[in-house]
């Protein structure tokens, strides 16, 4: 049995932060589509069963970086599913397929939104659709409040307290893709193709998971999402990387349960947060 099922339940808290008790380095590791506490509410309007929702999160990444805390590393996660809110999103990027009671903006016309995977996304990771029908626009702006916003004030209030403290503050934004689409490569390091992130940062993050035998790619076909663009400010000492990590290495995609490999993967993951906690970043 799954140590870490999804469950059916109202979320109290959107946001989940974890801090060391001693704060050892500018980092901050955040999981935003990990999330597996699925409101009864969305499960009564979804046209999905709960298995197939569960297809489109970035399981188990909060596990896989579980241990930041207790390095030194501040954690935030978001508890609610990617299905729900997607806090890798503008809120400008509102589907007009699904809201069409909103008038349609040039956000409108963004990859993601065209794909069906807006900031509500409409349709799952496979392509099936969420939704029986539209949504009102109500229902986009109360999950914006009580979800979204909550997750990325946290996210700000960690950045800043980091430079405070330390000068500088660097994002590690970690997500997972699927086996099919990563073309080979365990991590994808993404910084904007170098906006997002000091180039000597990003060398040193390259290097402490291509030490634990990784096979690190940068930017393809990854190159980092909303919350890269919107954090990584290296100009205001502020750096950002997204971190993807190949399902295949810790997951059995098709049910969604953590596979044989998933502890000497977290270990592995673990040894590169270590490392980079003992980097002098200043």
């Amino acid at each position: 049995m799954d140590p870490s099922p999804a469950v059916i339940a109202r979320i109290t808290d959107p946001v989940i932060v974890h801090r060391p008790a001693e704060r050892r380095s500018p980092l901050l590791a955040a999981s935003p589509h990990s999330g597996r506490t699925y409101p009864p509410d969305l499960l009564a309007q979804s046209a999905l069963p709960l298995d197939q929702l569960r297809r489109s999160e970035d399981a188990y990444v909060d596990k896989l970086i579980e241990a930041a805390p207790q390095l030194g590393i501040t954690s935030v996660m978001a508890p609610f599913p990617r299905v729900f809110i997607d806090p890798n999103r503008s809120t400008r990027e509102l589907d007009p397929a699904l809201f069409p009671d909103m008038a349609a903006t040039s956000a409108g016309t963004t990859p993601h939104v065209q794909a069906g995977l807006g900031i509500i996304p409409r349709v799952s990771a496979g392509g099936r659709a969420l939704y029986h029908g539209p949504l009102s626009t109500a229902e986009a702006r109360q999950r914006i409040a009580d979800y979204y916003r909550p997750y990325h004030g946290a996210i700000d209030v960690e950045l800043k307290s980091a430079c405070d403290i330390f000068g500088k503050a660097i994002l590690l934004d970690f997500h997972s893709m699927p086996a099919i689409a990563a073309g080979g490569a365990d991590i994808v390091l993404g910084d904007r193709h170098g906006s997002a992130c000091d180039a000597s940062i990003m060398t040193r993050v390259e290097a402490a998971f291509l030490a634990q035998g990784f096979l690190v790619r940068r930017n393809r076909p990854y190159a980092g999402g909303y919350t890269t663009a919107c954090y990584g400010k290296p100009g205001q000492n502020r750096h950002a990387i997204q971190i993807e990590i190949n399902r295949g290495l810790y997951l059995n995609e098709e049910t969604v349960t953590r596979s044989g490999t998933f502890p000497a993967t977290r270990e592995k993951v673990e040894a590169v947060l270590r490392a980079l906690v003992q980097e002098k970043w200043s």
